[in-house]
């Protein structure tokens, strides 16, 4: 047996009520409460460096290390309540910076740039512009055709004093014509660009709107022809712009045949050669411009040429750079749109010859996962070594957890693990990381009391953002598998995580536990929540004596408080303690019940009460118990999986049905409506939804007949039709 197996605390679970959760087809997403995560579940992240992790989680976490984007998760919303969120685990968007609505006003009225120059020229803007037609991320030549363009061109016309005001005037005209498309054959662009122009500067100007229109249009060798006439430009917006859109120009040639049908890079295709020149061109314009108008855009598109190129080293270089030394300035994107696209165009490929030790620590995490193809060899992570030469604690985490996470040695983990650090220090989330799994290691070791003093000595170190939650889960999951659920619900319990709290106990917690948290919860939701478990485990569990007096607990006035949330499919937030004030329903379906008090009181006097047995099934049936989250076991290496306080079979109206079926001695009524209810358990799919054991075709067909003979006259013998 895999020796994690024992103490690889994984559940699936939301709050109280919540039931187990499938991610489906739509965009959802649930968690899996766990702390050993040996393959990527990106719904599922935990606050400190793990296989399990999503690669831009496991970034983020040594960025913030490095003073670059802090976490500052967003708060948990309604939806990630329903769906079974706590604080941790969380899915990879609450690390997101939090988006801005699309219809936020701005604080102040923004100034047009080209207001202005416009009015001195007496010219008017288009209604739209050709780079503004794109989708949020669409990718195109095209999108540089904007207001932001012409703006920096008008102004080069208006500061050359070379230029006549009618050349500037027809220049400028011309430039806001190009900005309302994106592509003209040879004669519209012939009659877009303007004419007699007497100075030569006027018609250097021209020459390069031209280039520019051949660039948008995709003719790329007339479009670098003419770039290439402007090389020597004395003007110098001129000069700097050409060299850029030179550079640009053999950029967009490469990237015309080299890409697939699908948008998949073809190597076959790429012109290498091509690229090189490209990459040359931009070198060149950041050596002669390093700060130029272009520089952050020069630096983005080199990101592109090394991507293309599959230069992974020189590509990594550029992202570290961007991330950890560019100012804001010197970025062509923000820092989570540059983790994205680490993401995206370098982790995928997960290179462990790379030399940037920041990523290849994220990639080699990522080669840990037990799914991946290639795998991490202890030979190809000792080969690293020399890249971490200046980062040892990085690299002794890594070798740690290779140690506990592929070779399933925890003893040989802890040999690269420190111990807890002094009493006041600041935990960066690697040393954070070093604990957690320390303390995961001594778990597996079933040292549960050492991973618990482990993870108490940094708990009042634990200041940066969800590290807190984290020791609560893990303290919460190690006092459950070593039997000690009394230490989570103590009156000095450091452990404050509703969720946490809430999932143990619904499915752990013991009659007494919840008896006392009735009294002793953290607050009124929790107290009211420890009573209904009580209660329905009492009730359902058979034990009514205890629920008559366990009944008596219900507060004055009754809360209305829906306890816990739901996924959904039955409880959208779950029931309330209302629920043990049953009355009894006989309109909806014709049988006679008395309250839910009454009807326990009888199977408290004869367990096999005809009646009560088919009013318990009524009361699980008009509140929708069937398949109650509370009633579901839990793997016995899980969160809530250890032995239930509740011992004995959970009572299904399918089984209280046949009892009264076979029941020789119950009534007409009790046993046709036994009858009725037992065949539409299986209505309309053919499935059992109301527990217990299941029944064949055969003796539900049997119960058909019986009920369409003997009890014809009845009202539910009239009303059913068919069987299924």
């Amino acid at each position: 047996m895999h020796m994690r197996l024992l103490i690889a605390l994984t559940v699936t679970v939301g709050c109280a009520f919540s039931l187990q959760a499938q991610a489906s087809s739509d965009d959802s997403c649930y968690p899996r409460w766990s702390l050993i995560k040996d393959n990527l579940e990106p719904c599922s992240n935990l606050t400190f460096l793990s296989p399990g992790n999503d690669s831009q989680i496991n970034l983020r976490l040594l960025l913030a290390d490095k003073g670059v984007l802090p976490p500052s998760p967003q708060p948990l919303q309604a939806l990630d309540l329903e769906q079974g969120y706590g604080q941790v685990p969380f899915p990879v968007y609450r690390l997101r910076p939090e988006a801005t609505p699309a219809d936020a006003q701005p604080t102040s009225q923004a100034v047009d740039p080209l207001a202005a120059p416009l009015q001195r020229l007496g010219l008017s803007r288009p209604a739209t512009t050709a780079g503004q037609e794109f989708l949020q991320g669409e990718g195109s030549r095209c999108r540089s055709n904007d207001q932001a363009s012409a703006t920096a061109f008008i102004s080069a016309v208006l500061n050359s004093p070379e230029l006549t005001d009618n050349e500037r005037k027809a220049l400028a005209d011309s430039r806001l014509q190009m900005l309302g498309a994106c592509s003209w054959d040879p004669d519209q662009q012939t009659s877009l660009l303007p004419g007699n122009l007497a100075s030569s500067e006027a018609q250097a100007f021209a020459l390069y709107l031209g280039a520019a229109a051949d660039f948008y249009s995709g003719r790329f060798d007339a479009a670098a022809s003419g770039f290439a006439r402007l090389a020597d430009s004395r003007q110098p917006w001129l000069n700097q712009t050409a060299a850029y859109m030179s550079a640009r120009t053999l950029l967009n040639q490469v990237q015309e045949t080299g890409f697939t049908e699908y948008g998949e890079i073809d190597p076959d295709r790429l012109d290498l050669a091509l690229l090189g020149r490209a990459d040359q061109a931009f070198q060149q314009y950041l050596a002669q411009w390093p700060q130029g108008d272009y520089a952050a855009s020069a630096r983005g598109l080199l990101r592109r040429v090394h991507w293309l190129a599959g230069n992974d080293d020189k590509l990594a270089d550029e992202y570290v750079w961007q991330l950890t030394q560019a100012s804001d300035a010197q970025r062509n994107a923000s820092l989570d749109g540059l983790i994205n696209e680490i993401d995206i165009k370098l982790l995928i490929n997960r290179a462990h010859t790379l030399q940037e030790p920041l990523l290849l620590a994220v990639i080699d995490l990522m080669s840990m996962r037990e799914q991946a193809r290639p795998g991490l060899s202890l030979e190809d992570l000792q080969a690293q070594q020399p890249v971490f030469a200046n980062d040892p604690a990085i690299y002794d985490y890594l070798l740690a957890a290779h140690a506990f996470y592929v070779q399933d040695n925890p003893a040989k983990a802890l040999e690269h693990l420190p111990q807890p650090p002094a009493a006041g220090d600041t935990l960066s989330y690697l040393s954070f990381s070093q604990q957690m799994l320390r303390g995961l290691a001594l778990q597996a070791r079933q040292d549960f009391k050492g991973a618990q003093q482990t993870w108490l000595a940094i708990l009042p170190m634990a200041k940066a953002p969800l590290q807190r939650e984290q020791l609560e889960l893990a303290l919460s999951m190690s006092y459950e598998h070593d039997e000690q659920l009394s230490g989570v619900f103590a009156a000095d319990s450091p452990i404050q995580s509703r969720q946490v709290r809430n999932i143990l106990l619904s499915h752990v917690a013991d009659a007494q536990l919840l008896r006392e948290q009735t009294l002793n919860g953290l607050d009124t939701s929790e107290r009211n929540l420890a009573l209904f478990v009580l209660l329905y485990k009492d009730l359902l569990r058979g034990r009514y004596a205890d629920f008559a007096q366990d009944l008596k607990r219900l507060p004055e006035p009754l809360p209305k408080e829906q306890l816990g949330y739901g996924l959904g499919y039955v409880y959208q937030q779950g029931p309330s303690l209302e629920l043990f004030q049953w009355q009894g329903d006989k309109a909806e379906s014709g049988y006679s019940c008395p309250s839910i008090a009454q009807t326990a009181a009888a199977l408290q006097a004869d367990s096999k009460d005809p009646q009560a047995l088919n009013c318990l099934g009524e009361f699980i049936l008009r509140n929708r118990l069937d398949s109650m989250p509370l009633d579901q076991r839990r793997d016995a290496d899980t969160l809530g999986g250890s032995a239930p306080g509740f011992a004995g079979e959970v009572f299904s109206r399918l089984d209280g049905y046949r009892q009264v079926i076979d029941n020789p001695k119950a009534g007409r009524d009790d046993k046709a409506y036994a009858l009725f209810r037992a065949i539409n358990c299986y209505a309309p799919s053919g499935y059992n939804s109301c527990g217990g054991q299941e029944v064949e075709p055969a003796t539900r067909k049997a119960w058909f007949r019986q009920l369409k003979g003997s009890y014809a006259s009845t009202q539910w013998g009239k009303t059913l039709q068919y069987y299924w």
